[in-house]
């Protein structure tokens, strides 16, 4: 069995070089951080031959997105396992594997990284990752692009991620309450010229079984009880309203 282990190590080590060489990297940064001195830092620190120079991207993340391309660079960096800056992420061909810490960055670091190249739970957390990233970009676009044309693929959006199974009870909730019930308010507040229409009337039925649906998957949740409040505000409106039509 010995010589048999120490045959399997071996090859391992004679593999890590070889995965090693096909690495990317990219250097993710709070705004005002991208300086030549950091640059030069991390620069030291890749490992880079004459006949094989380590080339990085750095990017810079913005504290407050204001438009969807700033938004898609933090989706990026979500999927890529960022979580604190700067930090340095170290990608193949099959994406991103480790996000380094800037301040703990060492030639040893990057080279003991590799070994979660080949972990076994690598696809199983990125593809957490690219559920969180989805979720962020929904609700961006609700933010920046949600217009008459888009809302009903925002919709269709919402609805596919609270179906999806990375999807927890917490998750549904938030996306039935701040993302599915006003992208369907929106849709009837269009639909509506000054006086119900069969049509508007279902759109706001709609919205209000979102609203509670999401208000019944926890009532006694922050969420729930807002869910809850919106619930009852929204029942004196329309009693209010009535009394005009």
């Amino acid at each position: 069995m010995l010589p048999l282990c120490r045959t399997i190590l071996l090859s391992a080590a004679a593999l890590l070089p070889a995965l090693a060489a096909a690495d990317t990297y990219t250097v993710y940064l709070p705004e005002g951080a991208d300086t030549p001195e950091l640059r030069r830092l991390v620069e030291k620190r890749l490992p880079s031959t004459p006949e094989a120079p380590a080339t990085c991207d750095y990017v810079v993340l913005k504290y407050n997105c204001t438009n969807m391309n700033e938004a898609e660079i933090q989706a990026q960096a979500m999927e890529a396992g960022v979580t604190h800056l700067p930090c340095l992420v170290v990608s193949d061909d099959k994406g991103p594997y480790a996000a380094l810490l800037l301040r703990r960055l060492t030639k040893k670091a990057i080279e003991d990284a590799v070994v979660l190249a080949i972990d076994k739970e690598r696809e199983q957390q990125a593809e957490k990752r690219r559920y969180e990233a989805r979720q962020y970009r929904l609700f961006a676009r609700c933010r920046f692009e949600s217009d008459e044309q888009t809302l009903p693929e925002l919709i269709h959006e919402c609805r596919m991620l609270m179906e999806h199974e990375q999807c927890d009870r917490h998750q549904q909730q938030l996306l039935g309450l701040r993302c599915l019930y006003p992208l369907l308010m929106k849709q009837y507040t269009l639909s509506y010229k000054g006086a119900h229409t069969p049509a508007s009337e279902a759109k706001l039925l709609e919205a209000i079984a979102a609203l509670e649906a999401a208000r019944d998957l926890a009532p006694n949740s922050e969420l729930g009880k807002r869910a809850h409040d919106e619930r009852h505000r929204l029942r004196m409106a329309r009693r209010e309203a009535r009394k005009y039509e």
